[in-house]
Formats: C-alpha cells, sequence, structure tokens
C-alpha cells in the first residue's frame, strides 16, 4: 500500500475518517492525502458568497490538517476542490490503493448514499468507517463465496489488520435451494439431510479455500442469508472490521458492486471494507 487518500467532508465523523486513514498508511509506510470536495450548491449564489463559502471550508480543511499532522508519522497532504465529490474521487482513485470513508452524516449507523456512490464507482478499495476507536483492526471478518474474486477479500483483511488476529473467512449458505424443493413436495425429513450434507460439503470446500494462508486465516460456515448472517456473526465475534469483494468492470468507465456486498455494507454493525477486484465487463 503506497497511498491512501481520506475523503473527508468537514461533518462530524471527519477527524474519525482522518485517524483511521493515518493509522493505515503509518503500518504500511504509505502517503496520506486528505481530499475535501465541495459541491457548490444548486440554488444560483453572488460570486462574493460562493467565495465566502470557499474560503470556510478551506479554513475547517487546514484546520483538520493541522490537528491530523500533530498525530501523524506519514506524509499528509491536503488537496481540497470544488466539483462533484463522486467524480473527482473516482479519478483520483487511480493512483491511489484505498479511499477511506465515513457513513450517512444523518445517521452514522448507516451507509450513506455519498459512500455507497464511492464504493460502485472508485477505482481502489474503499474502507467506510463507523466505529470510533482508533487502534489498529484485531479481528476481521472476510466474506467470502469460495471463488476467486473473493480471495481479494481475506488478502485486503490481512492488510489491513497487519499481524493481528487471524482473520476469519466466514461463506454463507443460503435457504433458497431448499425452498425449490419444498415447493415441489420434497419431504421436511429429506430435506433436513440434504441441508446437513450442504453445510458439510461447504465447510469441506471452505477449509480448503483457507489453506493457502496458513494459520493466517481460519474459516467459519454459516447457515443463512450472506448479508444477515455475516452482520449477526460480526456483532457476536465483536469484530471491529468486515469485508466484502466487488467485481470492477475493466476497462470500461463502470464500475460493479455486488448486491450481497452492497448489502452486506449496510448491515454490519463495524468498520466495512470492499475489495475492487478487476473485471472483464466491457461496454457492447
Amino acid at each position: 500500500m503506497k497511498r491512501v487518500l481520506a475523503a473527508v467532508d468537514l461533518g462530524p465523523l471527519s477527524r474519525r475518517v482522518a485517524d483511521r486513514a493515518r493509522i493505515l498508511a503509518e503500518d504500511h509506510g504509505a502517503e496520506l492525502r486528505l481530499v475535501h470536495v465541495w459541491e457548490p450548491p444548486d440554488v444560483p449564489l453572488p460570486d462574493e458568497m460562493l467565495e465566502r463559502v470557499y474560503l470556510y471550508h478551506q479554513s475547517q480543511a487546514e484546520d483538520l490538517l493541522t490537528w491530523i499532522n500533530a498525530r501523524a508519522r506519514c506524509p499528509v497532504e491536503l488537496d481540497i476542490r470544488s466539483g462533484n465529490m463522486a467524480h473527482d474521487l473516482t479519478r483520483m482513485s487511480h493512483s491511489a490503493d484505498l479511499v477511506v470513508t465515513g457513513t450517512s452524516s444523518v445517521d452514522q449507523t448507516r451507509i450513506g448514499p455519498r459512500t455507497t456512490r464511492l464504493a460502485r464507482k472508485v477505482h481502489s478499495s474503499v474502507l467506510s468507517v463507523r466505529r470510533r476507536w482508533c487502534t489498529p483492526y484485531r479481528r476481521a471478518l472476510a466474506a467470502v463465496d469460495l471463488s476467486d474474486a473473493s480471495a481479494s477479500a481475506v488478502d485486503l483483511a490481512l492488510t489491513l489488520t497487519n499481524d493481528a488476529e487471524p482473520v476469519t473467512a466466514v461463506a454463507s449458505l443460503p435457504s433458497h435451494d431448499e425452498m425449490i424443493l419444498s415447493d415441489a413436495g420434497v419431504q421436511p425429513e429429506q430435506l433436513d439431510g440434504v441441508r446437513r450434507q450442504r453445510l458439510s460439503t461447504l465447510e469441506e470446500r471452505l477449509e480448503k479455500f483457507v489453506a493457502g494462508w496458513g494459520g493466517l486465516v481460519t474459516s467459519r460456515v454459516l447457515d443463512g442469508p450472506p448479508a444477515e448472517t455475516v452482520a449477526e456473526f460480526a456483532r457476536r465475534r465483536n469484530a471491529d472490521l468486515v469485508v466484502v469483494a466487488s467485481r470492477g468492470a475493466g476497462n470500461s468507465n463502470m464500475v460493479l458492486l455486488g448486491s450481497i456486498a452492497e448489502a452486506t455494507m449496510s448491515t454490519v454493525p463495524c468498520d466495512v471494507a470492499v475489495a475492487r477486484v478487476p473485471g472483464r465487463f466491457r461496454r457492447p
């Protein structure tokens, strides 16, 4: 990891976002850049008023820079610009390894629309900060589906935890197949047997999946819908980070965030990271 971008809106979570980005940048000897994109109001204003508002944003951003510099042991830059936040950060993410952002400024327990737009569009991995902890991550979960793409979630979790406790790779087994069998008239006793066999098979496959990381990764199979079961397991484990993978869209201008990844972002109670995986999709 060479460069970390911290997307700060100068709201209540800005210091939390900047401090988390600082910790990660210091752990990896990376550069840290605070980015504040001021989006002008839709209502037309006189140039003098716009200038006053911009200078106010600049003053607040510089105060944040002073605060983080007093704590940092890594190079910190500040980039203030006027424009569209999602568009500008998407362009800047080409040269970054990680974009750190916050949750909703209205409800800090939820992922806001701006963070969701960033996760859908940026070309680097994205970390959404919820909790106040100012210490390195210790207990991380990586939600996987045993695909090569989801292995990136494990890799990012290991990168962000940096030699903490072993990462737990979790795979969920949804129940929609059994629901179809039930509708087709299969008896409950048979369905229970099928379910147990599928869970056992998934456990074996998951153990093989994590074997490549040695003792750095443990495995856990969850029974139920992925987003809900991962969120509940994160609560029980008191996890401080959940990582999911999202497939990018190759050389096109699109970046795809899967429905499971997006649902997981919205339901987990802790910080959540989206590992960006290069995709093969191309526009027709």
